[in-house]
């Protein structure tokens, strides 16, 4: 039986005969969201200077300049914070972490409220080279069917608006040139960090292969059709009258 998306403001049904809690398309915001928080680290990195210091000291010996200041709000997210779970029986954050925690200590957080979720045991860990945002899509099938995929969606867009208001980065829309094949509008639009083509109109998904099949069958014919338009209007201008 269909349900209506648990994500707020949505409206749309995660379709006949899955235990989803969300509709593909909020699916695909999420797991599009947890791969601009891991190309987004290396922005946040090249972020922590706040300027650059005039040079000083000798050029033979010594230091040659002060230290870099670094900005604290960039420095709370990057933070290694706690390895442990993120809240204690006081419902407050623990480790030595000041102000808002890190991004790493929210992820494993929700990895560990995953773990529990689909009685995974040991506590999850993640190889070297990896990333928390890397766990928790690979567990996203499961994520889709926790009673809390709501807070997990909103949580990720709150920590993305701090990090983009740092990284001065937004995603951004291409349109695309063939129409839809489900409504036939030409509103079709790539997103940064997405994993589907969207219809802005009907809401249809489509991979990015679907698409590129898609556009390769009908985008010769509106080429031709759009061509012979230029040249008629062009004849027509130049007849004598």
């Amino acid at each position: 039986m269909a349900r209506f998306c648990a994500i707020t403001d949505c409206g749309r049904t995660t379709g006949e005969g899955n235990h989803r809690r969300v509709c593909p398309r909020c699916a695909a915001r999420l797991r599009a969201r947890l791969a601009e928080l891991h190309h987004q680290m290396p922005l946040l990195q090249a972020s922590l200077q706040l300027d650059r210091s005039p040079t000083t000291g000798s050029i033979h010996g010594g230091r040659a300049h002060s230290p870099m200041p670094l900005r604290a709000d960039v420095m709370s997210l990057l933070g290694p914070g706690s390895n442990s779970t993120t809240t204690d029986p006081y419902g407050e954050a623990r480790g030595d972490q000041a102000g808002p925690l890190p991004i790493s200590t929210h992820l494993k957080g929700w990895a560990e409220m995953t773990a529990e979720h689909v009685r995974l045991a040991p506590t999850p860990g993640i190889r070297p080279g990896r990333t928390w945002a890397d766990w928790l899509d690979a567990y996203l099938p499961w994520i889709l069917t926790a009673p809390w995929v709501e807070e997990f969606h909103q949580e990720l867009a709150e920590l993305l608006t701090r990090v983009r208001a740092i990284t001065r980065t937004e995603p951004q829309r291409h349109d695309q040139d063939a129409p839809c094949p489900s409504c036939d509008a030409f509103a079709l639009v790539d997103e940064d960090w997405q994993p589907y083509v969207e219809c802005t109109d009907c809401g249809l998904l489509l991979t990015h292969a679907e698409y590129a099949d898609h556009a390769r069958r009908v985008l010769p014919q509106l080429y031709r059709t759009a061509l012979q338009l230029v040249i008629a209007r062009s004849t027509q201008e130049n007849q004598p009258s």
